[in-house]
């Protein structure tokens, strides 16, 4: 077995180089003005701008993350896949939602770099170890059945939506992409990994706190920018963002819950093989 910190010189430099990346995309989108006019619909431009500066933030907490992951933290070294999560989502997004700005070659860098840091992670974790760690954690069945819940519900509120668009040939309407995103991918995977999380599938330990710490980032800039809408008067339905403000709160709860069983050793060291 060898320590992280022997092997991560690639997976560093290229999380570095995405986190330039970002910075340049991100930070063009948030300092120049009216710079989304014209690409993106003005009901989602408060929204957009939220994302843009919690993926600035996710870029410094990942330079947190690769020195924490350095010195043995399993912690670490998981919110470094859960951040490139949600900056691959954010990105894929940009890139699908055809975001056609001067930027969008660097929007498929990022999509397509971090996608390949999240791979290269994952397959060198060692997964019967962090299995092993939170197989401590408490409440570990209530926590697969928000996962599952979680995945269901999206099912519930945007399937219903895509079909209805499909019916009608609504091809102005906006927000396609992230529903199919959440689709195909955000809630199939939230559901498999709270039935792997009951069964005690090593999987389902490792992917819970990726999946919890990726709605952690990406609810983070959906809330700020409802409740900025909200007070500009611009919100159109206020009920969905108080039950999305519960779930973010259940969120951290479940997060809060699941790290507590890795505090049990002072000291957190990961292995790969």
């Amino acid at each position: 077995m060898k320590t992280i910190t022997r092997n991560t010189t690639i997976e560093e430099w290229f999380t570095m180089l995405v986190g330039l990346l970002v910075f340049i995309a991100a930070g063009t989108g948030v300092l120049v003005p009216g710079f989304y006019d014209h690409v993106v619909d003005p009901r989602y431009a408060t929204g957009t701008i939220m994302a843009d500066l919690i993926s600035m933030v996710s870029v410094l907490l990942l330079a947190a993350c690769i020195i924490w992951s350095r010195r043995g933290s399993a912690i670490a070294r998981l919110s470094w896949v859960a951040l490139l999560t949600y900056i691959a989502y954010a990105y894929a997004l940009y890139c699908f939602d055809r975001m056609f700005t001067i930027l969008y070659p660097v929007y498929m860098a990022i999509f397509g770099i971090s996608t390949f840091l999240i791979v290269s992670i994952l397959t060198r974790l060692d997964i019967q170890e962090l299995a092993e760690r939170a197989n401590g954690m408490k409440l570990r069945r209530c926590t697969a059945i928000f996962l599952i819940l979680t995945g269901a519900i999206l099912y519930v509120i945007e399937l219903p939506i895509i079909l209805s668009r499909i019916l009608s040939m609504d091809i102005e309407a906006g927000g396609t992409p992230f529903m199919v995103m959440d689709m195909v991918l955000v809630a199939p995977i939230a559901i498999l990994t709270g039935i792997w999380l009951w069964q005690h599938h090593p999987w389902g330990a490792v992917l819970s706190a990726i999946f919890l710490i990726k709605a952690i980032t990406i609810m983070t800039s959906f809330l700020i920018a409802d409740y900025i809408d909200w007070f500009t008067g611009r919100l159109v339905s206020p009920g969905a963002t108080i039950a999305f403000t519960v779930v973010y709160v259940l969120v951290y709860f479940f997060t809060w819950n699941y790290f507590s069983a890795f505090n049990k050793k002072s000291i957190t060291k990961l292995q790969t093989a």
